[in-house]
């Protein structure tokens, strides 16, 4: 199994995630991208017009364009329970 084109050596345990803290993480997911859509949308109503217009944004950093990196130390250091988590959330990011 690789994350972000890394591989995860197998001596590293990720346990199968309980369907509560999946239906959780894919609330939390979903109410993301609502708040997205919505502030997608709020940029396009003429009452926001003036703040979009005249927000400074803070600019991105140098990196924003490049690919996430991941690291297998710091895997190692999170509990089975949190692996299994951060496996879940980043799943478009695993491959076999």
């Amino acid at each position: 199994m690789k994350l972000c084109g890394v591989e995860i050596p197998p001596d590293i345990e990720i346990p199968q995630i309980d369907p509560e803290s999946k239906a959780e993480l894919d609330e939390l997911r979903a109410s993301n991208a609502r708040r997205y859509e919505e502030m997608e949308q709020s940029k396009k109503d003429p009452r926001f017009a003036w703040y979009y217009k005249n927000v400074k944004w803070a600019p991105l950093p140098p990196d924003a364009d490049e690919p996430l990196k991941f690291s297998v130390e710091k895997l190692r250091q999170l509990s089975p329970w949190a692996r299994a988590r951060v496996l879940y959330v980043m799943r478009d990011q695993v491959t076999d």
